[in-house]
């Protein structure tokens, strides 16, 4: 799946425990607590049920991704709801089409338990998001941020395999701009300096272009494969941000909210928070330090302070 759903780590970075190793309460009775929350438990059978749901998932992902929904279905259920969950679901379907249940697969998942699965990402996004909110976007970080910022333009970007294709694309509109621009409207684009869609390293070089002009050719890196990708750049309509940061104060807020969504330490912290919060103790020596990567102590005992 696209890093859209996976920007939240909710597994912990801590070795494999096998089902097998759940301690002895798996032969005590089936409503032992394993976790213990402000106003809930979670039991050995709530444990083996979101673990049958989910066979594909290391018993620590389980109880983490089972905990999480736990505390953020309490404060953000009424905001993550059946129909906004079906509606993310939906936008993968279209997305993927035909390939929806093979991508899955690849993630583990599959088409049944992929609904459960993205409401605790969105429970937990949720969470996030609203920390981001209440904190993130001070006077500091938003002129941090304007510093760099660059205002929506619309340009024709063309990503090449090779030099030689991109070199063609710049011959193409020196012998006809308007074919060319007529030939490659549905690379046309609007963006401003916090897209996702544009690598760095073409930003940097659309945004010096005046109205009408082509960029050389521009080398950047594929994020995912390493490999090289060449890209040329037609500016259609660029613009000036001015001196008023209020201006675009929403954009700026954006991008915040990207770069913190995409930061594991911030995000590993907002949760560390709820989980002191709830004052969350793990009560099986086998998941005695499950969230320690969150909170900074081993979660054998209280979590609250």
């Amino acid at each position: 799946m696209k890093n859209k759903k996976l920007t939240i780590a909710l597994a912990t970075a801590a070795a494999v425990i096998s089902l097998g190793g759940l301690s002895a309460c798996s032969s005590n009775s089936a409503n032992k607590d394993i976790v213990t929350l402000k106003g809930d438990t979670i039991t050995v059978t709530d444990f083996y049920n979101e673990a049958k749901e989910f066979p594909a998932q290391t018993s620590q992902q389980v109880l983490t991704n089972l905990t999480f929904t736990k505390i953020f279905e309490k404060e953000f259920g009424k905001e993550v709801t059946d129909k906004t969950v079906q509606a993310e679901v939906d936008k993968y379907k279209k997305q993927y089409g035909d390939q929806f249940a093979s991508v899955l697969q690849q993630s583990n998942l599959t088409t049944e338990n992929f609904k459960d699965f993205e409401k605790t990402q969105l429970l937990a996004q949720a969470a996030i998001k609203d920390d981001i909110k209440k904190t993130q976007y001070t006077d500091a970080n938003l002129k941090s941020v304007w510093a760099t910022y660059h205002p929506e333009v619309e340009a024709i970007v063309l990503s090449k395999t090779s030099k030689d294709d991109a070199q063609k694309a710049i011959d193409a509109n020196k012998a006809n701009a308007s074919k060319f621009d007529s030939d490659n409207a549905k690379s046309k684009m609007t963006f401003d300096s916090g897209t996702d869609k544009v690598p760095a390293e073409v930003l940097a070089k659309t945004f010096s272009l005046a109205n009408g002009k082509m960029s050389d050719v521009i080398t950047a890196t594929n994020t995912s494969t390493g490999a090289s990708e060449y890209y040329v750049v037609k500016m259609i309509k660029t613009s000036e941000k001015g001196k008023d940061m209020n201006k675009y104060k929403k954009e700026l807020e954006n991008i915040i909210q990207t770069q913190k969504l995409a930061d594991s330490s911030y995000t590993m912290s907002v949760i560390g928070k709820y989980l002191k919060q709830y004052n969350v103790t793990v009560k099986d020596q086998a998941f005695q330090n499950i969230f320690s990567n969150y909170t900074g102590t081993s979660s054998s005992s209280s979590t609250s302070k």
